[in-house]
């Protein structure tokens, strides 16, 4: 009876190791299939980051080669928003366009630049510098707009300003851009 007994106890065992063989077993997996859901995630993550990374390469060389064949001149100046806002626009026969719009208000610069592409925002870019009458940038704030197909995809920013205050959405951009090719339209050619 004790040579049955000693046998059964064996056998419980045996089945005890084997049962938490699995469990481990089934635990590896799981954490092995967790480890891997978590890498596609970082991989997935990282191919974003690469795409934003090339679109703003790729448009800012755009952007940086037009401006070079650019002059510097001022096309227009406005008084639409209340204050004297200097325009200096340049389209060449490849469907691109840049309008850059300076301002001095109290103790700010303020700058607005957007690249087009076939009539379509790519790039814009918007600028706050600190700059008391008599004096160099004292504190600048600056925001590059990424977009592609009418969507915001990135954007970089530096300084304190705007993107800083949690209420601030960046969205903004699109409504700035339409108002000022509204205004655009509205400065006389003659």
């Amino acid at each position: 009876m004790k040579n049955i007994l000693l046998i059964f106890i064996i056998l419980i065992s045996l089945t005890a190791c084997d049962s938490k063989k699995s469990n481990s077993t089934e635990k590896n997996v799981a954490e092995s299939e967790k480890g891997t859901a978590e890498l596609n995630i970082q991989k997935a993550e990282l191919n974003e980051l690469e795409k934003e990374e090339k679109l703003r390469e790729r448009i800012n060389t755009q952007y940086l080669a037009e401006l070079s064949k650019c002059s510097q001149n001022i096309s227009a100046v406005t008084n639409f928003n209340g204050k004297k806002e200097f325009w200096r626009i340049c389209k060449n026969d490849s469907g691109k366009r840049i309008i850059q719009i300076d301002s001095h208000e109290e103790t700010a610069l303020y700058t607005e630049v957007y690249f087009e592409e076939n009539g379509e925002l790519i790039y814009a870019e918007e600028s706050i510098k600190y700059m008391p009458i008599n004096h160099f940038v004292l504190q600048p704030w600056t925001c590059q707009f990424y977009t592609e197909k009418g969507k915001l995809v990135s954007l970089m920013s530096l300084g304190h300003g705007k993107t800083e205050d949690d209420e601030w959405n960046p969205e903004i951009i699109f409504e700035m851009y339409k108002n000022r090719i509204s205004e655009l339209k509205k400065i006389a050619k003659e």
